[in-house]
């Protein structure tokens, strides 16, 4: 099967699989968690938040934080964020579930301090008119705690999700493990010895990126919302994938689940 058939299909099913009109994709909090982060022009910050929060964690426990700040804090103004104690920041992160509790009471309002400080407490600035994808994610890394992966994976939804109008250069995919393994089993990727890749894991996440590149040099990015969510929803590594409901499967090598030839270099 031509790789070119692979990656449209593969594209087919992450523009199929976008509500637009329902945010965030994958994401399943409650309604008012998901309002809130999906009101990019009264609350810019909340996205901004949720993304940071993003990491090892659940994503619906990143995605409800400033829907529980809001809370705490009964508003979500920015100044009554910036106004937040370190004991009101502490207690609602404390409850909220996440793993890294203790880290998200140093980044969060280190992320307010920030947006107050280089963007007048506008966060939408970041993704301003006539921005490229690739400044809007040089932006984000400039916020403690995000590196290539959220970066990348927050410009990315700001395009997808949003209709984010951005020029090029565009953002690349958020290297992910779910997107990483979807991609080895399409064959877009050749695979690793698993000796190899415990020890060059870096190496394997660059060549990720690269190939993104190469499969899709228009927008990399918009590969890595379909390819985690096949990971996550039928092509598990944990247990067998569900081949037969996946939409890819009358294209699918199954590159390491069953003996077929890799069509990726």
């Amino acid at each position: 099967m031509p790789v070119e058939d692979i990656v449209s299909r593969l594209k087919r099913f992450g523009e199929g699989e976008i509500k637009r009109e329902d945010g965030v994709s994958g994401i399943d909090v409650e309604d008012d968690a998901r309002l809130l982060v999906n009101d990019i022009e009264r609350y810019p910050h909340a996205f901004v938040l949720a993304c940071i929060a993003d990491r090892q964690t659940k994503s619906d426990i990143a995605w409800s934080l400033p829907h529980a700040i809001r809370e705490a804090a009964s508003g979500f103004e920015f100044d009554t964020l910036r106004g937040l104690s370190e004991d009101q920041w502490t207690s609602v992160l404390a409850s909220s579930g996440h793993r890294l509790a203790t880290e998200m009471v140093r980044l969060l309002p280190a992320a307010i301090g920030h947006i107050g400080d280089r963007y007048g407490g506008d966060a939408s600035r970041i993704w301003a008119n006539g921005s490229s994808g690739a400044a809007v994610a040089r932006r984000f890394l400039a916020f403690d705690g995000v590196g290539p992966k959220i970066g990348n994976m927050a410009v990315n939804i700001l395009i997808r999700d949003f209709g984010i109008r951005l020029t090029r250069p565009m953002p690349d995919i958020a290297v992910d493990t779910h997107v990483l393994r979807v991609f080895e089993r399409l064959g877009l990727l050749g695979r690793l010895d698993h000796s190899q890749l415990r020890s060059t894991q870096g190496k394997q996440q660059l060549r990720l990126q690269l190939r993104a590149r190469e499969l899709n040099p228009e927008w990399p990015g918009e590969l890595d919302w379909p390819a985690w969510h096949l990971g996550t929803k039928w092509c598990h590594a944990g247990r067998a994938p569900e081949c037969d409901a996946c939409c890819m499967r009358p294209v699918c090598p199954r590159d390491g689940v069953a003996s077929q030839s890799t069509v990726g270099s």
